[in-house]
């Protein structure tokens, strides 16, 4: 029988690094329509990791109007889809098979603030989707990840979630949907007030199992 509580995965530096497969993709539509080679780089990632794609849109392309610079991020990220689902990522390590232990006990879900696609591209690549109930993306709804939260936690009946995320934003977002945090402190981001930190993803066994 499941746990009452289940288990919310970000994805960006939690579950993968998708950084070179974001910024092949995103430079391949970039030249195509501006003419700007190499324009995205690692340093600019790290600038937008777990951000909304408005949010995005803006550091990507500040000289754009905003209308027309979200336009330019969403043919990125479109791409980006195609790509990953294609090439996939850099899983960290352990993930497949500490998913798989997991999936056994609790129910897992995953909730990002990437664009709609993004986790069916990471399905089609790697053999996880059996391991997640269900997921939520701010492409999807338009809703904060505080909200999808809420909303993935109130469509499955679940009244006690934790969340496993990298950032300042995830923390955030749990504040808002008042669950507690495990830190993934090998991913993209620093946080300090969260329930439990994991230096790799396996290390989730010793706190779940």
């Amino acid at each position: 029988m499941k746990e009452k509580t289940c288990i919310i995965f970000d994805m960006d530096g939690t579950l993968w690094d998708a950084s070179d497969a974001v910024i092949a993709a995103g430079n391949e539509i970039i030249e195509k329509t501006t003419g700007r080679v190499n324009h995205l780089n690692q340093e600019i990632m790290n600038q937008v990791m777990g951000l909304q794609s408005d949010e995005i849109a803006k550091i990507y392309f500040p000289w754009l109007p905003e209308e027309e610079g979200l336009k330019l991020c969403l043919e990125c990220m479109n791409n980006e889809n195609r790509y990953l689902a294609k090439h996939g990522a850099v899983l960290y390590d352990h993930v497949l098979e500490t998913l798989q232990k997991l999936s056994e006990k609790y129910d897992l879900m995953i909730v990002t603030n990437a664009q709609d696609g993004y986790v069916d591209a990471m399905f089609e690549y790697y053999p996880m989707r059996s391991y997640f109930k269900d997921y939520e993306t701010f492409g999807h709804t338009l809703k904060p990840k505080g909200e999808n939260i809420r909303l993935i936690m109130e469509r499955n009946g679940y009244e006690k979630a934790v969340y496993i995320g990298d950032t300042l934003k995830d923390y955030e977002a749990c504040q808002y949907a008042n669950i507690p945090m495990v830190f993934a402190s090998y991913g993209f981001g620093t946080v300090e007030n969260y329930w439990k930190k994991i230096d790799s993803f396996q290390e989730l066994e010793d706190i779940f199992l």
